[in-house]
């Protein structure tokens, strides 16, 4: 019998609990550590769409997620969205597991794929305070724009905004999720482009005023990219699993 306490320790025994930020409550979220698992969703979020997928089209007995739903504040009611997953989740009986920051940072983790899929080789971490700051470069440069398209069809995004400092392409830096915060520490570290998430308008400023340039190409799906990954990870473990790949987690809005 697989257990739900089997399979956190499973993922934890990739993504440590060390290498989670402070106060990032990652790990399980709901459920008995005792319950038997046969199938689990794999799944970058857990809203009432992947839950009620996970309820009636998976029959899934628990949620793996790489963004969790506790918070210091958070309870299972109905008084705000967080505590409404929180009580959905409770009265459905399906549990969850989320793998946050410490996955951000893990050896084959959200910041090694993305490095990956977008084409980056001799990749090394440049923060070492997250140790989710990474740094390669392209095997050969290119033109922001033609890197802007590349980066776009490997994370599968609508769009990509850009700032181009008229550099080539060649050191690239990237902080999947809302690594925005980094942008001066990847500049210190020697990139010539900065590739994340999200990008508020001053770090576009600090880019432009910085002479780097710096592509957004949103949170969603930069860190999506991990998904398949914790999935082939879990059937590799447990080959007795039946791990499906959520259809229901994507970009929570459109493009025009």
């Amino acid at each position: 019998m697989i257990t739900v306490n089997d399979i956190e320790k499973a993922l934890f025994g990739w993504a440590p609990l060390s290498l989670a930020t402070k106060g990032d409550k990652v790990g399980l979220q709901t459920g008995e550590r005792s319950k038997s698992v046969r199938r689990v969703l794999v799944s970058l979020d857990v809203t009432q769409a992947v839950i009620r997928e996970a309820v009636f089209t998976a029959r899934a007995d628990l949620i793996v997620s790489h963004h969790g739903i506790l918070r210091d504040e958070t309870r299972p009611t109905d008084d705000t969205d967080a505590g409404l997953v929180l009580l959905t989740l409770c009265q459905t009986g399906v549990a969850s597991i989320a793998m946050h920051t410490n996955l951000d940072a893990a050896k084959g983790g959200v910041n090694d794929v993305l490095a990956e899929r977008i084409g980056l080789v001799d990749v090394r971490v440049f923060n070492q305070e997250y140790d989710i700051g990474h740094i390669g470069r392209l095997p050969a440069p290119m033109s922001v724009q033609d890197f802007a398209a590349q980066c776009k069809a490997a994370v599968k995004t609508g769009v990509v905004r850009y700032y181009d400092a008229g550099k080539t392409v060649q050191t690239v830096a990237l902080c999947s999720g809302g690594g925005g915060f980094l942008l001066e520490d990847a500049i210190k570290a020697g990139c010539d482009t900065f590739v994340t998430g999200d990008v508020k308008h001053s770090q576009f400023l600090t880019a432009q005023n910085q002479g780097v340039n710096l592509l957004c190409c949103g949170h969603f799906a930069t860190e999506n990219v991990v998904v398949p990954v914790v999935a082939a990870f879990l059937q590799k473990r447990f080959p007795d699993l039946e791990v499906l790949l959520s259809g229901e987690t994507s970009e929570p809005f459109q493009c025009l």
